[in-house]
Parts: C-alpha cells; sequence; structure tokens
C-alpha cells in the first residue's frame, strides 16, 4: 500500500503554503516538508474515520445477541418426528417402477 501523498497534490499545497509565507527564496524543501506532513496527517485522520464507522455498522444485518439461550421452534417435534420417518424411495423420472 502507498502511504505516500499524490506528488501532484503535495506541489500544488506547498506552493500555497510558500505563497502565504511572501514567496521567500531558498526555502522551497521547508513549504514541501509541510505540505506532505500536512496530507499524509489528513489521509491518516480520514482512514482512522472510515475505520471507526465500519467498526459501529459491522455487521449491519445481525442484530445484538442477547445472552438468552436459543429456544427450539414451537413445532420442532413434529419436525423432527417427519424427519425421522423413512421415505418412499423413488425411481429415476421416465423409469420404470417394478413391483
Amino acid at each position: 500500500m502507498n502511504t505516500q501523498p499524490d506528488p501532484r497534490a503535495v506541489s500544488e499545497l506547498a506552493y500555497r503554503l510558500w505563497d502565504r509565507r511572501g514567496r521567500p527564496e531558498g526555502e522551497d524543501q521547508e513549504d514541501w516538508f509541510e505540505a506532505e506532513r500536512q496530507l499524509t496527517t489528513r489521509r491518516k485522520t480520514d482512514s482512522q474515520i472510515a475505520d471507526e464507522a465500519a467498526k459501529e455498522s459491522f455487521p449491519a444485518s445481525d442484530p445484538p445477541a442477547s445472552g438468552l439461550p436459543d429456544r427450539p421452534p414451537v413445532n420442532a417435534r413434529e419436525k423432527w418426528s417427519a424427519a425421522a420417518k423413512p421415505r418412499k424411495k423413488r425411481g429415476k423420472p421416465g423409469a420404470r417402477v417394478e413391483d
């Protein structure tokens, strides 16, 4: 992952910083490093904000657990007894079944 800010953005911000300081000669590196620092700090802050928002909303579809034990469905006995009964064997579609 690239952690360096975009050079074009750094250049534009460095120019604005230099312009605000009265355009002094020979101090261009100070403005460049300050622009890099500001852009890197902004990126980290935006990333941290996104991470916090994701933590608060994930997983969005699952309700919080109640901590209580699960209860079986009301008709669980009927379903289990129906599942325990042997099924009739079925042949392939179109195949003859001999008695």
